[in-house]
C-alpha cells in the first residue's frame, strides 16, 4: 500500500479511456478501491459488481458480485480479500485499506456489455464516504502489477455508496469511464437502479438493534448463525419455491412462462429479492460438529438406498454409477442443478442431463462422460463432462481432444469432475493451451466442492419441494460412502514422506518438483477445508493465499526455508480471515486470527477485557494470545489465554503503548500419516481450524463504541 503511483495515467470524472492504449492486456486487469480515513479511523468499505447486458440491467442473480457471492462467469470476475496493511505499519496507522477485484476481460461472455465497480458503507456503522480523506480507483496489469490510471474521488459527501467506474464494450475493445456517481440511500438504491430486486425487509434496518447485538456478550445462538440473506432473483431462487418449480415436473422445457401470482408463503419467501444486508457476525457451528456418524443399528440391518453401492467393482463401474447418479440429480433437484451450473457460467434454464454420448472428431471416436444442455427461452448452453472417482487423474490429452469437439460443435464449455483441486497458481488441475479456451470455457468442479453444493442447498438454502429434497440427500449420502469414490482430497501426494523428512533435515529445496508438488497439495487441502466449513456453516467459505506469499513459487521457498506452508480461510461474517498452518519441523498445526483491538480513547484493560469476554470459558487454557503495539517497530506482548484470564496485565505493555490489534492462534500436534484422517497432516490441519472456529472465531464480533 502506497500514497505514491508510478506515472499512471490521470482519469477525470465523466472521462473515459480505451484500455488497448494504456497498454492493458485484457486477460488480466487488477481493480484496487483504495481508502483512507481521517484521524487514522479506517473507511470499512464493501465492493460490488455488476455485469449488465444490453438493456442496463444484470440477466439474473448471478451477475451481481458482492460479500455474499464473491465470484462469477466462472472466475473471470473475482472479488478478492481485502488488503490491509500489517498492523505497526505507518499505512495502517494512516487508516488505508484496498478492496480488490480481479477481472479476466476476454473469459467475459459477449452478453455482457458493461462492468460497472461500486462499493458501499455498512448503514449502521455511521460512515460516510465524505467522512474519508481519500478515495480512488486504480487499475493495474496484473502481468507486473503496473498502475495503468487511477481516478480520484474529491467530492464525496453524505453517500452511503459510490459507483466508481464501469467498463464497457465500444467499437470491438474494452474501455473505461470514471464515474463517480453517489447514492445516499446506500447499496440497495444502486443495485436497484440496475435491475436487481432487492429484498424488502433490506431496507428497514435497525441501527440501534444491530449496535445492541454486536456489543451484547450473550447475544446470539446456534439457532442464528445464517447472517447471509437470500441472494435471488426473482428468476433465480436460491430457496424457497421457483417460477419453473410451480409448473409442475411436466413443463420444464416453458421456462419463460410467467407463472400467476398466489399469497402463499413459499411464493412470497422466493419473491423476497436480494439480500444486501451485510454479515454482522460469524455463523456457528452445529452443535454436534465434532460428534462421529452413528453406526447402522444392527450389522445386519442396512438401510434401504435409492443410490446402491453393492456391486461396485472396477473403477469404470465406479465412474459410471458417480456420473449417472449426479447428473440425475442435476436435472431432478433443480437448485442443485442451478447451483452447479452458475458456478461454471451457465444460465438459468431449463437442464437437460445426457451420458455417455458419442462425437467424432478427426476420424476418432470419442465418448465424454456426460453432456448438460441448458434452455432459456431461444438460447442454448451446451457443456461437454469428464469424470474422475477415488484417485483416477484427469488426462490432458483426453481434456483437449473435449475441448476441440466443443469448439467444432459450437458448444460452450468442458466441465472436468475428480477428487483433485487445482493447486498451486493454477486454476485447473490440466494445463491446457488457454489460446484453445478463447471460444470454449474449460470449468473444475472437484467432489468437495459438489458435496458442499449438495449440502448448502439441502440444508441451507432449502429444496422446495419434499420429495427432491430427499433426493438430494440420499445423494450426500451416496458420497459419503467409501465405494462412491467421490470422498475428495484423499492424502498429501506420492511425495509427501520424501518432502517431510527433507524439510527435517533441512536438504528440501524450493527448486525440487517434489516441494512444489507438496506446497501445491497443501492449496488444494486449504480449499478441502474451505468445502468443509461451507457444509458446516452454511455459507460459502473462501479458501485464500497468504498475503505474504501470494504466487507458488514463494511459498515453495517457504517451505524450503522455514518448514512452514500456510494458506487462509475467510468466512462471511467473520470478523476476520482465518490463517491456517502447518509447521513440519515443529510438527505443529496452526490456526489463527488477527483482529483490530476497539479504537478511540480506550484503556490497554479495557481492550484486553473486552477480547477476553468474548472467547467462551470452556475454550482451550493453551491458546495463545499476542497483542500488536503502535509505533514504528513491530513489537507485541504475548499470554496463553489461561494465563491471561488470571493476569490480564500479561498483555499490557510496560510502556503503556496503545494495543492496536490482537492475534490469537492455537496448535495442534501434527499427524505424519500420507493419508487423510487420524494421526495425518490433513486431519490435523482439519481439526485445528474447526476446533479453532468453533472456540474462538465464531464468538468474535467487532467493537462498536455506542458513544457515537
Amino acid at each position: 500500500m502506497t500514497d505514491v503511483l508510478t506515472d499512471p495515467h490521470q482519469l477525470q470524472k465523466g472521462a473515459n479511456a480505451a484500455l488497448s492504449a494504456l497498454g492493458a492486456e485484457l486477460g488480466a486487469l487488477t481493480v484496487f478501491l483504495d481508502s483512507r480515513g481521517r484521524n487514522d479511523e479506517v473507511i470499512d468499505a464493501d465492493v460490488s459488481v455488476l455485469l449488465l447486458d444490453a438493456t442496463g440491467n444484470v440477466r439474473s442473480s448471478s451477475d451481481f458480485v458482492f460479500y455474499n457471492q464473491p465470484i462469477a462467469l466462472g472466475g473471470a470476475v473475482h472479488l478478492r480479500d481485502k488488503v490491509r496493511p500489517e498492523p505497526g505499519t505507518t499505512e495502517a496507522d494512516q487508516g488505508w485499506s484496498s478492496d480488490v477485484v480481479t477481472l479476466e476481460l476476454d473469459d467475459v461472455s459477449d452478453e455482457i456489455e458493461r462492468i460497472v465497480i461500486s462499493a458501499s458503507l455498512d448503514p449502521t456503522s455511521g460512515t460516510t464516504f465524505g467522512d474519508a480523506a481519500a478515495i480512488r480507483m486504480r487499475v493495474q496489469r496484473t502481468s507486473d502489477a503496473a498502475d495503468l490510471l487511477v481516478f480520484d474521488i474529491n467530492d464525496a459527501s453524505t453517500e452511503l455508496a459510490l459507483l466508481f467506474g464501469e467498463f464497457y464494450r465500444r467499437g470491438g475493445e474494452w474501455k473505461i469511464r470514471a464515474v463517480g456517481q453517489g447514492y445516499a440511500e446506500g447499496l440497495s438504491a444502486l443495485v436497484s437502479a440496475h435491475g436487481v430486486e432487492v429484498a424488502a425487509d433490506d431496507t428497514d434496518i435497525d441501527a440501534d438493534a444491530e449496535t445492541e447485538a454486536v456489543n451484547d456478550d450473550d447475544a446470539g445462538s446456534a439457532d442464528d448463525s445464517n447472517p447471509v440473506g437470500d441472494a435471488v432473483l426473482p428468476d433465480a431462487p436460491e430457496s424457497g419455491v421457483s417460477e419453473e418449480t410451480t409448473r409442475g415436473p411436466d413443463s420444464a422445457s416453458s421456462a419463460e412462462t410467467p407463472t400467476k401470482e398466489t399469497d402463499t408463503p413459499e411464493l412470497n419467501r422466493s419473491k423476497r429479492g436480494v439480500s444486501v444486508r451485510r454479515p454482522t457476525r460469524a455463523p456457528r457451528l452445529p452443535a454436534d460438529w465434532d460428534a462421529s456418524i452413528p453406526a447402522a443399528e444392527g450389522n445386519d440391518w442396512q438401510p434401504a438406498r435409492l443410490f446402491p453401492v453393492a456391486g461396485i467393482g472396477s473403477g469404470e463401474e465406479q465412474e459410471r454409477r458417480a456420473t449417472s447418479a449426479l447428473l440425475a440429480v442435476m436435472s431432478t433437484v433443480r437448485e442443485f442443478g442451478a447451483a452447479l451450473t452458475s458456478k461454471c457460467g451457465a444460465p438459468r434454464g431449463a437442464l437437460a442431463t445426457f451420458i455417455e454420448v458419442p462425437f467424432g472428431q478427426d476420424e476418432e471416436a470419442y465418448r465424454p462422460d456426460g453432456v448438460l444442455r441448458i434452455t432459456r427461452g431461444q438460447k442454448t448452453w451446451t457443456a461437454l463432462v469428464e469424470v474422475k472417482t477415488s484417485t483416477g487423474k484427469l488426462d490432458a490429452t483426453q481434456i483437449d481432444s473435449y475441448v476441440e469437439i466443443a469448439r467444432a460443435k459450437g458448444f460452450d464449455a468442458v466441465i472436468t469432475i475428480s477428487n483433485e483441486l487445482a493447486g498451486g497458481d493454477a486454476d485447473h488441475p490440466v494445463a491446457v493451451d488457454r489460446r484453445k479456451l478463447r471460444k470454449v470455457a474449460l470449468h473444475h468442479l472437484s467432489w468437495d466442492q459438489i458435496r458442499a453444493e449438495a449440502i448448502l442447498t439441502a440444508r441451507h438454502r432449502g429444496v422446495a419441494d419434499p420429495t427432491q429434497g430427499k433426493v438430494l440427500e440420499e445423494f450426500i449420502r451416496y458420497m459419503a460412502h467409501a465405494r462412491s469414490g467421490m470422498g475428495g482430497l484423499g492424502d498429501m501426494g506420492p511425495n509427501w514422506v520424501k518432502v517431510r523428512d527433507a524439510v527435517k533435515a533441512k536438504t528440501a529445496r524450493p527448486t525440487d518438483k517434489a516441494t512444489g508438488e507438496v506446497s501445491a497439495r497443501y492449496d488444494e487441502l486449504v480449499q478441502h477445508l474451505g468445502h468443509h466449513l461451507s457444509g458446516l456453516l452454511g455459507v460459502e467459505v473462501q479458501a485464500l493465499t497468504p498475503r505474504e506469499t501470494p504466487d507458488h513459487a514463494s511459498r515453495r521457498q517457504q517451505l524450503a526455508d522455514s518448514g512452514v506452508l500456510f494458506g487462509r480461510l475467510k468466512v462471511p461474517g467473520a470478523i476476520d480471515v482465518i490463517v491456517v498452518g502447518a509447521d513440519l519441523r515443529s510438527d505443529k498445526a496452526s490456526a489463527s486470527i488477527t483482529i483490530p483491538a476497539p479504537r478511540g480513547e480506550t484503556r490497554a484493560q479495557t481492550r484486553i477485557s473486552w477480547l477476553l469476554r468474548q472467547i467462551p470459558n470452556d475454550a482451550k487454557e493453551t491458546i495463545r494470545i499476542e497483542a500488536h503495539l503502535a509505533g514504528p517497530r513491530a513489537t507485541s506482548t504475548a499470554a496463553l489465554l489461561g494465563k491471561a484470564r488470571e493476569n490480564p496485565a500479561l498483555l499490557i505493555p510496560e510502556d503503556q503503548r496503545e494495543i492496536k490489534a490482537f492475534t490469537i492462534s492455537m496448535d495442534l500436534p501434527l499427524g505424519a500419516k500420507r493419508a487423510a484422517g487420524t494421526g495425518t497432516l490433513i486431519g490435523s490441519v482439519k481439526s485445528v481450524s474447526t476446533t479453532f472456529y468453533a472456540d474462538v472465531v465464531q464468538h468474535l464480533r467487532p467493537w462498536v463504541d455506542k458513544r457515537t
